[in-house]
């Protein structure tokens, strides 16, 4: 503030340097009221803060607790997809083995068949040709009999 805020009348009574003082006292309280108030406001807002960052905290621990345990919850889900989708293909591959099981005993039977009715050909034709060779040798042996006679 300066002199010429101060009223003519109060100057007049106080004087010059007790308008002087005045002033200074004004100053210094307005100084000082300043000072307290933004003292009080900095508290104020750091208490704010405090309490903002503190909500911020707990509402970024129940994210986290709720991100964990949807993360495991997918976890068993997957894991329980995985079990059964194994079991539905060992069943599969159990019931191919099966049908393989089966098509090879059918080929075995059905091959074992051929196989005999080889074998029975076999000895149908071994068992002329023996037979035409004893006539051949008989025949042989009766014109040789015939000659020698």
């Amino acid at each position: 503030m300066d002199m010429e805020d101060v009223p003519a009348a109060l100057q007049a009574r106080l004087g010059l340097d007790g308008s002087r003082a005045l002033l200074e006292l004004l100053d210094r309280s307005h100084q000082e009221a300043r000072a307290d108030v933004i003292i009080a406001c900095t508290e104020r807002f750091e208490r704010r803060l405090v309490e903002e960052v503190s909500t911020l905290r707990v509402q970024l621990a129940h994210v986290e607790s709720s991100l964990r345990q949807e993360t495991s919850d997918l976890g068993a889900s997957l894991r329980g997809e995985i079990a059964a989708q194994g079991a539905s293909l060992r069943g599969e591959m159990a019931d191919l083995r099966g049908s393989l099981r089966g098509e090879m005993a059918e080929l075995r039977a059905t091959l074992r068949e051929d196989i005999a009715g080889v074998r029975v050909d076999l000895l149908k034709w071994s068992f002329l040709f023996w037979v035409g060779q004893a006539l051949a040798v008989a025949g042989m042996l009766g014109v040789a009999l015939r000659v020698l006679r």
